[in-house]
């Protein structure tokens, strides 16, 4: 027999599982907060197996209702309450933090381009309300940004700098340095790299970031660890393919790897090549007309060449599965995952190549993406 509402939020309210919000942008169909809201509330499948929600979401804050709204059907039918504040969502209605931990998903919705064309999703904005009521109430949650910091390098160091200061156990970034290799793939921490290379496809800005923090993941683990980026420089259409700075070898090793299939399709290839200040030569390919899939590729110093596709379930997105994972382990273990760094200079890379397609397509010195981890 099913249960009644009334059993539900009851049900709900003997929960001891730790309690968290979720500040979105906007929840419909396929979006970065249905993929993960769903498998946050129901729970998930990786590999075979079920697992089921380790933290109970209690709380919404969501700043865009279209018509094909999800936020508002699955806060009844969860027994979430939705709030018109992220402070209240935070302290449930009153005064005090009421939740051990946040997510912040922070993409899609109806937001306008800057010149450079990134969204102006309101990252920044929602991180400082979370934020100022961590420091109202003197201490921190865990909290987790999806995808990278912001769209301004200003506001992506500015919330850099107050997790790092405030030591604000955090979680950020894409959820392709979490998804399945195939074949599978990792490196040990000091393997000698020359070239490493990732491909993409669709928009440059929203798909291609995540072929810049894949390939970051892999890249950061060479000898003497990350020393930062020199100059970046973004360049469309078929010149790419008369430029000598990278590798051919690497993307024929990396297209080997499909899984996908590829739709027809002629839009103009694009690149954004990156020079490392300790000479790692990286280069990201964003190709419509040639992958539906996330590819990488690497050749070390004694010329030995890997690759693999990092592989996510392009109409199902059970890869999202790791995502919410991270976050539960996040809020249990109170640990960040992994070191913010990867995020902030992926962001960095990815801005820093907007600029130059703005430009002229020209080499841009990037001093401010001097960074080491």
């Amino acid at each position: 027999m099913p249960l009644t509402r009334r059993a539900l939020l009851a049900a709900l309210a003997a929960d001891n599982r730790p309690k968290v919000a979720c500040v979105l942008n906007v929840y419909f169909p396929n979006s970065h907060a249905d993929v993960f809201m769903g498998r946050l509330l129901e729970g998930y499948r990786l590999d075979g197996q079920s697992h089921r929600p380790r933290v109970q979401t209690v709380s919404l804050y969501v700043d865009q209702f279209p018509p094909n709204d999800m936020a508002r059907e699955q806060a009844e039918e969860y027994g979430v309450k939705i709030y018109k504040s992220v402070k209240e969502a935070l302290c449930l209605g009153t005064d005090k933090l009421a939740v051990d931990g946040v997510a912040i998903i922070g993409e899609h919705g109806d937001y306008p381009r800057t010149p450079r064309g990134n969204f102006m999703y309101p990252r920044k904005k929602r991180f400082d309300e979370v934020t100022a009521v961590f420091e109202q109430n003197n201490r921190v949650l865990p909290l987790m940004n999806d995808k990278y910091f912001a769209y301004d390098w200003a506001d992506a160091k500015a919330m850099y700098d107050r997790v790092k200061n405030d030591k604000i156990p955090f979680f950020c970034g894409s959820s392709l340095p979490l998804t399945w290799r195939r074949p599978a793939l990792e490196f040990n921490p000091g393997i000698e790299l020359d070239e490493v290379l990732a491909v993409s496809f669709s928009d440059l800005e929203e798909h291609g970031y995540h072929a810049i923090e894949l390939m970051q993941a892999m890249a950061e683990k060479r000898k003497g660890g990350e020393t930062g980026v020199a100059e970046i420089r973004c360049v469309e259409g078929e010149q790419i393919w008369r430029d000598n700075f990278w590798s051919r070898q690497l993307l024929d090793a990396a297209l080997k790897h499909r899984i996908n299939h590829v739709p027809k399709n002629n839009t103009q290839p694009q690149a954004i090549f990156i020079k490392y200040r300790d000479g790692l030569k990286g280069t990201i390919l964003n190709l419509n007309a040639q992958s539906r899939d996330y590819l990488f590729a690497a050749r070390e110093k004694s010329g030995k060449v890997h690759a693999s596709c990092f592989y996510i379930q392009l109409h199902v997105h059970n890869h999202w599965g790791f995502m919410v994972k991270h976050f539960e382990d996040l809020v249990l273990t109170k640990k960040s995952p992994y070191p913010p760094e990867r995020t902030l200079l992926s962001n960095g890379i990815l801005l820093s190549a907007l600029d130059s397609r703005l430009d002229g397509q020209k080499w841009l010195a990037s001093p401010h993406l001097n960074i080491r981890y």
